[in-house]
C-alpha cells in the first residue's frame, strides 16, 4: 500500500472560523485550525513530525495510521482484539471512500471485511458554521452480536518548555494503567487510583500533576470514570482551550494517553508529542501482568447504531 499520496488526496474544509484537511486514511480530520473570535488562528490537534520524511511514511513495517499519526479518527473496535488484528480496528489502517463533500462538510464510509462482527462504518465531519466547531456522527452496521470496545481518538498538541496545559474534566475517579505502558520509560504507578489530574501517582511513591507529567519525557495512560461527556483541555499561556463534547452514555469513560517523546523506536524517535484525549467504552485489565482490552458495547446483528460529537475551540 503506498502512502506517499495520502496528503494530496484530502478534502479541505473551509468556512470563515477555520480549515480542516479530511483524508481518506481512517477517515481522519487532520491539520484542523480555528479561528477565535479575537482574530487569532490555533492549531490544536497533534500532528507527527514525520509527515514530511519519506522515509518514515514510505515504510510498510510500520502501521499505517502511525505513519501519518496525528488528528482525529473514530477506533471500531478500540485497541487490538480477537475480533480485528489491527490496531484500533480495520478503519483505522485503511482507506474510506467519500460519499459527499463540499467546503462545509465530508461524508466517508468502509466496508469491513467478510466474517467481521462490523459491516461498516459511516462517518461525517461537518464546519459548525458560527462559531470555531466541528461536528462529527459515527454510524456503526453491525454484522453479528458481539461486545466490541470502541472509542473516538483526538490527540491534542503539548504545549512548548515552560508553558502549561490543563484538563477540565469532571470524574468520579481515575485509575493508572494496570500494566506497565512503556517499559524503562513511564513514570506513573501500575493500577494506581487517583482523584484528582494534579495528584497522579507515581512508582515508588509521590504524586505528579499532569501538567508537569507532560513536560517530562514520558509515555502514560490513564482512565477517568464517570465522566459526563465533557473535556476542556487548556492552554492558559497561549489564551485558548478546546472542548470536547460526547455522548457519555456512548462513551462512559475518558481514555488519557500521554506521549511525551518517550517512544525511540521507529517510527517515534522521541518526536512525537500529543495528549490523546479519548472517550472509551471499554476498561483495561491486567490479571497477569499483560494488559488486555475488554468491555465495550453490546452490538445486535443488523443494528444500526450512531453517535455524535464535536469540538470547538475558544478564547479564554
Amino acid at each position: 500500500m503506498n502512502l506517499l499520496d495520502f496528503p494530496g488526496r484530502a478534502h479541505r474544509l473551509q468556512w470563515p472560523f477555520g480549515s480542516a484537511e479530511v483524508w481518506p486514511l481512517g477517515g481522519t480530520a487532520h491539520h484542523v485550525a480555528f479561528t477565535l473570535p479575537d482574530g487569532r488562528t490555533v492549531r490544536p490537534l497533534a500532528e507527527a513530525s514525520w509527515h514530511d520524511d519519506p522515509a518514515t511514511t514510505g515504510d510498510e513495517s510500520i502501521p499505517a495510521h502511525l505513519r501519518w499519526l496525528g488528528g482525529e479518527w473514530p477506533c471500531v473496535p478500540f485497541g487490538k482484539t480477537s475480533a480485528d488484528p489491527i490496531v484500533h480496528g480495520h478503519g483505522t489502517d485503511n482507506c474510506w471512500r467519500f460519499d459527499a463533500a463540499d467546503d462545509g462538510a465530508a461524508r466517508l464510509s468502509i466496508d469491513y471485511p467478510a466474517g467481521h462482527a462490523i459491516a461498516r462504518l459511516q462517518r461525517s465531519i461537518a464546519c459548525v458554521a458560527d462559531r470555531p466547531a466541528l461536528d462529527f456522527t459515527l454510524t456503526v452496521h453491525a454484522r453479528a452480536d458481539f461486545r466490541l470496545p470502541v472509542g473516538l481518538h483526538p490527540i491534542v498538541r503539548l504545549p512548548d518548555a515552560g508553558k502549561g496545559i490543563a484538563l477540565d474534566a469532571a470524574f468520579s475517579h481515575g485509575e493508572t494503567f494496570p500494566a506497565v505502558f512503556e517499559t524503562a520509560v513511564s513514570r506513573l504507578a501500575v493500577g494506581g487510583r487517583f482523584g484528582s489530574l494534579g495528584s497522579l501517582p507515581l512508582t515508588g511513591g509521590g504524586e505528579v500533576s499532569l501538567n508537569d507529567l507532560a513536560h517530562l519525557r514520558t509515555e502514560e495512560a490513564a482512565q477517568l470514570f464517570g465522566v459526563d461527556g465533557v473535556a476542556r483541555v487548556v492552554w492558559p499561556d497561549e489564551g485558548y482551550a478546546l472542548r470536547l463534547t460526547w455522548d457519555p452514555t456512548d462513551f462512559p469513560t475518558l481514555l488519557l494517553w500521554l506521549s511525551a517523546g518517550g517512544r525511540l523506536h521507529n517510527p517515534w524517535g522521541g518526536r512525537f508529542r500529543g495528549l490523546g484525549v479519548e472517550p472509551l467504552d471499554a476498561v483495561f485489565e491486567a490479571p497477569d501482568g499483560v494488559a488486555s482490552i475488554g468491555g465495550g458495547r453490546r452490538f445486535s446483528a443488523g443494528e444500526v447504531w450512531s453517535t455524535s460529537y464535536r469540538i470547538e475551540a475558544e478564547a479564554l
